[in-house]
């Protein structure tokens, strides 16, 4: 019985298919996907509320804030980040949105 099932079953391996360009996700092994990370030096910026020019290298272009692992910061800086940028908001020195 078990013979038969294996011998009708018309499925397959995924490696054996030759279909690895649909594993991976968008730019397959070479990246190159969607966005590009973009890595930032932050040892040498004061992130400060009170300078909205260096926290808009941290906003998207539509205004949401954007992640670590498009700006390389640590998590630290990252939260510090996102503090000021909030705090810069509330004082109307940023946007809440841009369209």
């Amino acid at each position: 019985m078990e013979e038969r099932q294996n011998r009708d079953y018309q499925g397959g391996d995924r490696n054996s298919d030759g279909d690895d360009k649909r594993r991976g996700g968008p730019g397959g092994r070479q990246g190159g996907g969607r966005y590009r990370k973009r890595v930032l030096d932050t040892r040498n910026i004061t992130i400060d509320y009170k300078n909205p020019e260096t926290l808009e290298r941290f906003i998207s272009k539509t205004g949401k804030i954007l992640p670590r692992r498009m700006t390389g910061a640590t998590a630290r800086v990252q939260r510090k980040i996102a503090r000021e940028i909030k705090r810069a908001r509330m004082i109307n020195l940023l946007p809440f949105s841009k369209r």
